[in-house]
């Protein structure tokens, strides 16, 4: 007898990740073509305008990862356990998703004045530069990119993003709570 395949194994969230994807690209290639189009335009207006548009990408990632914890272990209360699952970034000791949760968290609270903890552990971890930021090419937003992806490639992040989805299936250490 077949092994039967739990329904929510089934990755539905994929299409609307890469539809998101797909539209915040379609944006920042309309700021890269500015830099072209507006002599006043340069890199540093192209990072001003397209930190906030990666930062929507990080927190879509993070979305997606805690959908998938919910639709494998029907919980997120063990989600950090799952955060480290799947591939190390080249040279550090916390994996690529664990940098886009840091990433994701980072955006959304970078303005409150003081991040929490755990973000900061994972900002920390990675050397990013998140407390005085001079110029946004050493921002945590710039620098986690080129971690993740040296041509800040946001197709090839949304892949690391679903081949862990398909780990929490598959790896022996990611047994249902």
């Amino acid at each position: 007898m077949a092994a039967l395949t739990h329904y929510l194994r089934c990755d539905f969230r994929a299409v609307s990740l890469e539809v998101t994807i797909n539209g915040l690209i379609d944006t920042i290639e309309v700021l890269k073509k500015q830099i072209n189009e507006i002599h006043w335009y340069d890199g540093d207006w192209f990072m001003e305008e397209s930190e906030p548009i990666y930062g929507l990408a990080f927190i879509a990632f993070q979305n997606y990862i805690n959908g998938s914890i919910k639709d494998y272990s029907n919980s997120i209360s063990n989600k950090i356990r799952f955060y480290k699952l799947g591939q190390k970034a080249d040279g550090f000791s916390k994996s690529k998703i664990e940098l886009v949760i840091g990433l994701a968290n980072y955006s959304k609270h970078k303005d409150e004045g003081k991040l929490h903890k755990g973000t900061q552990e994972v900002l920390d971890c990675f050397n990013l530069n998140y407390k005085e930021i001079s110029f946004l090419n050493n921002s945590a937003i710039f620098q986690g990119l080129t971690i993740l992806n040296n041509d800040w490639d946001l197709r090839q992040i949304k892949k690391v993003v679903t081949d862990w989805r398909e780990l929490l299936w598959t790896e022996k250490d990611a047994i249902m709570p």
